[in-house]
């Protein structure tokens, strides 16, 4: 291979400068020439269009009867005079016999131009008509004699048709300012250039000459370092590159320690990381920007049973359960690409199959540039979590005698049956259902005996209510069913009915025939009340009713309109 020396590359580098600046200059004159020729071209268009503008608004006034035609050409052609003020930049009126109707020249004035020749051999005028008789418009290129100079001159021109009046109208400039203006900027362009080339060749000639030798001592020393042996940098006082070079190399040495300490450092950095992420015990998943698996560590193959042979490569949906929908998954996506994190619960799949919760973690890992090198998951199994929270929230919401519902949620659950009957103008009832001889049967038999009759009641009640009732133990021997979608109020005494039968049945306790029976006040809903409290007043005051008739029966509340008398039913 050849080597050359930097003034050498630099005298190249100038040459090429030249090259690339030559065909900069040449690109540029011909975007101006197509800047200036486009420019011409709509000062004419822009004039051609003013007067057609006005003709059509005295058409117009023509057409609804304000004015006669010839008035309104004769306007049409004082305008036009008025806007062809500058000589060389004027309008014109041909018809399209064609014969000429206005031109700044007296001599031209009604004259038939049918026959006129230009000094190309063009039936000007008539290539006029016939070239503006398809979309009603053309710009032509033609020689006129400039009456500036009286020479002839290349002259571009903007013919449009007026199709009322059958008129054409020009508007023509003389492209030779345009060649001026291109012939004076091509000049100082290329004065430019030149400048600029004289200036590149001083400039590589100094360059070369005063960095050529100091270069190749830094040059000397950068490879020793560079194969690994030590040098000793010399100090300088030179303010130019050539000494900001030597600084860099007695910093690039320094550098080079320091990054030997660092990778050391960074070597056990990623030891006491591995070491972390083998034993830590959440499960982490690292995927790529396509969410492909690169990476599990041992807990995730503890908690699902995938190894990380089974997964690299493949998409995190093999842990999916089927228990989350599209609209899930949107959200998560859309939440980690808004924030680069989604934190939440989700139900995935075992690879034997088992369905579990997890605690998840989502991270994105973004790059500088804006896009994502990846994502970054960890989770946990939280399925003990879940069965001590279902079982504290049970104990919360049931009697833990009879397992129930207990009194707070009851009272919850009223209130919702109230709010949907009052919504939807439907039909529910409120059983209140208080035991009958249940007092002598815990102080003969003892509270462990009047437990179990207690929770045979509360069997016996769930088993002759509908699946969608609810059943709830106030307190003591004291019970409650609501009851919603009814019909009639007659369905509600059925229930009352079928309950007051199933318990009067005894309970046999060890032998001993437990007799027990019960009395249910029914409260009907919007009938007797439209509130939680009205209703559990009405339904109390019914089973008081239902005790005074004789026990071992139903009542209903009362209708404000009945004037507050219970009807009462026995079994």
């Amino acid at each position: 291979m050849v080597r050359l020396s930097i003034r050498t590359r630099l005298y190249g580098l100038v040459l090429v400068m030249l090259a690339l600046a030559g065909f900069v200059l040449a690109s540029g004159l011909a975007e101006l020439r197509d800047h200036l020729l486009a420019e011409r071209q709509n000062q004419s268009r822009i004039l051609v269009q003013g007067a057609l503008g006005y003709m059509e608004r005295l058409e117009g006034m023509v057409q609804a009867g304000a004015l006669n035609r010839d008035d309104a050409k004769a306007r049409a052609i004082s305008a036009v005079a008025a806007m062809s003020s500058r000589q060389g930049d004027y309008l014109w009126i041909n018809d399209l016999s064609p014969r000429m109707v206005w031109h700044p020249m007296a001599q031209w004035l009604d004259r038939d131009l049918s026959t006129f020749v230009d000094a190309d051999g063009r039936v000007l005028f008539k290539e006029f008509v016939e070239r503006t008789a398809a979309d009603g418009k053309a710009m032509v290129t033609y020689r006129w004699t400039d009456p500036k100079t009286g020479r002839m001159s290349e002259k571009l021109s903007y013919v449009e048709r007026f199709a009322p009046w059958g008129w054409v109208v020009g508007s023509g400039l003389y492209l030779d300012d345009m060649q001026e203006s291109w012939r004076k900027a091509a000049f100082g362009w290329a004065v430019l250039v030149a400048s600029a080339l004289l200036l590149c060749l001083l400039m590589a000639w100094l360059l070369g000459h005063s960095i050529t030798r100091p270069l190749r001592d830094v040059t000397l020393s950068m490879q020793m370092l560079a194969r690994g042996q030590d040098v000793v940098v010399p100090h300088t006082d030179r303010v130019d590159e050539i000494g900001d070079l030597i600084r860099a190399m007695a910093v690039f040495r320094q550098t080079l320690i320091q990054r030997q300490q660092a990778q050391a450092a960074h070597d056990l950095v990623l030891a006491q990381a591995k070491t972390v992420f083998d034993h830590i015990s959440e499960a982490v998943m690292l995927t790529d920007q396509e969410n492909r698996i690169l990476m599990v560590n041992p807990s995730f193959t503890r908690i699902t049973g995938y190894t990380l042979e089974d997964v690299v490569g493949r998409n995190p949906a093999i842990l999916a359960s089927g228990r989350h929908d599209e609209a899930f998954f949107k959200s998560m996506w859309d939440e980690l690409r808004e924030s680069g994190e989604w934190h939440g619960e989700m139900w995935n799949r075992t690879k034997a199959g088992d369905i579990y919760p997890e605690s998840l973690s989502i991270t994105k890992l973004p790059r500088a540039d804006g896009g994502v090198h990846g994502y970054v998951a960890t989770f946990l199994d939280i399925t003990d979590r879940k069965r001590r929270e279902a079982r504290v929230r049970w104990r919360a919401e049931h009697d833990p005698l009879t397992g129930l519902l207990n009194r707070e949620v009851f009272e919850a659950r009223l209130a919702d049956m109230v709010r949907l009957s009052m919504e939807c103008s439907s039909l529910s009832a409120l059983l209140y259902l208080d035991l009958d001889g249940f007092k002598p049967v815990n102080d003969e038999l003892g509270h462990a005996a009047g437990d179990r009759v207690l929770k045979t009641v509360a069997k016996r009640i769930e088993a002759h209510v509908r699946g969608g009732d609810v059943v709830a133990r106030l307190g003591g021997d004291e019970f409650a069913v609501l009851v919603s979608g009814l019909t009639l109020a007659e369905d509600a005494a059925r229930i009352a009915a079928k309950l007051v039968s199933a318990l009067s049945q005894p309970v046999e306790l060890d032998g001993v025939m437990a007799k027990v029976g019960v009395s249910i006040g029914i409260a009907l809903c919007p009938r007797d009340g439209d509130t939680p409290a009205i209703m559990l007043e009405a339904a109390d005051c019914a089973m008081y009713q239902a005790k005074k008739q004789g026990r071992g029966g139903f009542a209903f509340a009362s209708a404000p309109e009945t004037g507050g008398a219970l009807v009462t039913a026995k079994a």
